[in-house]
């Protein structure tokens, strides 16, 4: 993604093209991988100067309600918040793969049918508003590697 198109995408969602925000940004769409804030936080810190952990937090949070980034569940560690570059058109409702060997993000294209809807609501009285899929698994660069 073009730093032009980054801009028009923050623009669109209120947000400034600021140089942290834009750092943070170009770093995880560059990377194709998840990253922690504290990843983050290290990684730029020494580019940026002063840069705060709370800030890298804000951002990144910013940047995914903004459709740019993803947050990512790690089975390994549940508790630690994890994002990742999401590419894929905000429209379309998609869900992420991500290997557990490299932490590496793909998109792929898989629906929940609205008949998987009707069925929660009869058997539940639950009245589906969302949902969130994530497949761990590995890449097929770690699995030449062995993992």
């Amino acid at each position: 993604m073009t730093d032009e198109r980054l801009a028009v995408i923050l623009r669109s969602n209120r947000l400034k093209k600021t140089t942290r925000r834009m750092a943070v940004a170009r770093m995880m769409l560059d990377s194709g991988r998840t990253a922690t804030p504290a990843q983050v936080w290290s990684a730029l810190r020494p580019k940026l100067g002063r840069l705060g952990l709370p800030s890298v937090y804000r951002i990144l949070e910013e940047l995914t309600e903004a459709g740019l980034l993803t947050r990512i569940v790690r089975p390994e560690a549940e508790s630690e918040l994890c994002y990742a570059a999401c590419t894929a058109d905000r429209k379309h409702h998609h869900h992420h793969l991500v290997c557990t060997g490299c932490g590496r993000v793909e998109v792929v294209d898989c629906s929940f049918r609205r008949l998987e809807e009707s069925r929660i609501r009869r058997r539940t009285g639950f009245k589906v508003t969302g949902h969130t899929i994530q497949v761990q698994g590995i890449c097929p660069a770690c699995g030449d590697k062995g993992n």
